[in-house]
């Protein structure tokens, strides 16, 4: 199958799209160009059609490209649409609301845990929550709920793969996280205490699915000052209730 003119240049502008979502900071249009494997003058050419329809913004004093307007309101849509799970927004922001802990959801998307949508608590909490961003599978209670659900060949190849340690206590050696996720499938729930962030506890549990393995995950998460582990785990049923409801509303 021949590939048009016209999809070439398409998957030419996704690709300088994803890369500067990557670097939000911006990029120079020859680093954008080396990491979009573009030649300068094509990623020169498309950069600039993507300004002037607003998915880039070009700050002219630093020569740098970076994510436009148009973007933010793509990702407003996402978040209102099905395939964005806003489904889980409304019994999410109840979530947080009873227990005052940040209440995030996410998916396993290439490898790693995606964060779809995030609803924050009363309590002052900085946690890297912020949707879009990915995180280690294996240093996330999310990544483990997910990923305890899936067909054995599935976490084979995830094991297979590098584990590393996001901080000191990341949990690294396959084997562990084997047994780990064989507890994590056989109690439905999931925790890390400092593995993926230092000075935060988590907790959370898939949504569950009658189709096959669970797409979406929520946990809650807690800084250790704040809260003990054994008070985390006194809001498992309020965890819960949300996953069923979320599950419901989805027609899982």
């Amino acid at each position: 199958m021949t590939t048009t003119s016209g999809d070439d240049q398409l998957s030419r502008g996704l690709r300088l799209l994803s890369v500067l979502a990557d670097h939000p900071e911006g990029l120079g249009v020859s680093a954008a160009a080396r990491l979009a494997a573009l030649p300068v003058s094509s990623a020169h050419r498309i950069l600039g059609r993507l300004v002037t329809e607003r998915f880039a913004s070009y700050d002219e004093r630093a020569r740098r490209y970076a994510p436009g307007v148009r973007v933010l309101e793509l990702s407003r849509g996402f978040h209102r649409s099905p395939a964005g799970y806003s489904e889980a927004a409304a019994p999410m922001r109840a979530l947080a609301a009873a227990t005052g802990l940040p209440a995030i959801a996410g998916i396993l998307h290439d490898g790693a845990v995606l964060l779809v949508l995030a609803v924050q608590g009363t309590q002052h909490l900085q946690l890297r929550s912020a949707e879009g961003t990915r995180n280690a599978w294996h240093a996330t209670s999310l990544g483990k709920a997910l990923v305890s659900g899936r067909p054995a060949t599935a976490i084979d190849t995830l094991l297979s793969a590098p584990l590393p340690a996001v901080t000191a206590r990341t949990m690294t050696d396959p084997r562990a996280v084997r047994e780990e996720l064989a507890r994590v499938r056989a109690r439905g729930w999931a925790e890390v205490d400092e593995e993926s962030e230092v000075g935060v506890r988590s907790i959370a549990m898939a949504v569950p699915s009658r189709s096959g393995p669970p797409r979406l995950a929520i946990s809650l998460g807690a800084v250790t000052a704040l809260t003990s582990a054994d008070e985390l785990r006194d809001h498992l049923p309020r965890l819960r209730g949300c996953v069923e409801e979320i599950a419901a509303r989805m027609g899982e």
